[in-house]
């Protein structure tokens, strides 16, 4: 049933002296969606945008990032609306974990192009062509770059909604649909790793 046949139903039943009418059930919009329907899709927007750009900002800290990670998610969801499984879980459990993958999908390419970024500076700087040359700040940089990179995604995803996304270990633990004292432990042991390679990098300094 398309999501406007669904609300001249409702709008009938209100004119009929219901005023308490329910709003048409998550489910029955998604339906519509499935089958097409973009009135439906904009429906779920109006009701759930706030909440879910929220998320995307606490993850990726800028607004028109934000942004731009919500109207993908919407995409995504308009593409993907026949992969949902109420057995899994409520749309809106499902539309959070769509922004929540885009947000941290954002994140790994903004750090990708900072890397690309430094990379072109130090090849476009004349006389560098000895690895002691490059400034240690810069050398820094790249390194920490590198053991981030290196670190198990199921380690290195709790840290940057953390560290990157401004997010509460309790708030990442939901996010990732984990227990707590896992995110904890994950966390935990990638600042090892890295206290680790900083320490080889810095002669052993870094404890």
């Amino acid at each position: 049933m398309k999501y406007e046949a669904v609300e001249a139903v409702q709008s009938d039943a209100g004119a009929g002296g219901d005023a308490n009418a329910h709003p048409v059930p998550d489910t029955v919009l998604l339906s519509a969606v499935r089958a097409g329907d973009e009135d439906a899709l904009l429906a779920l927007y109006d009701r759930y945008h706030a909440l879910l750009f929220t998320l995307a900002l606490r993850i990726v800290g800028e607004r028109e990032v934000a942004e731009e990670v919500l109207q993908d998610a919407f995409l995504h969801a308009w593409d993907g609306a026949r992969t949902f499984d109420p057995k899994r879980g409520a749309v809106l459990s499902w539309l959070f974990g769509i922004v929540r993958n885009r947000a941290i999908d954002a994140l790994r390419s903004r750090h990708q192009r900072g890397r690309r970024r430094e990379a072109n500076e130090l090849e476009d700087t004349p006389g560098r062509d000895d690895a002691s040359d490059i400034a240690p700040g810069v050398a820094m940089r790249l390194f920490v770059r590198a053991a981030l990179d290196a670190l198990p995604v199921q380690e290195r995803q709790p840290l940057e909604l953390v560290y990157f996304g401004g997010l509460s270990h309790r708030e990442a633990a939901l996010q990732l649909g984990q227990p707590l004292g896992t995110v904890k432990g994950r966390i935990r042991s990638a600042m090892d790793s890295l206290r680790r390679s900083l320490g080889r990098a810095d002669g052993g300094a870094i404890s």
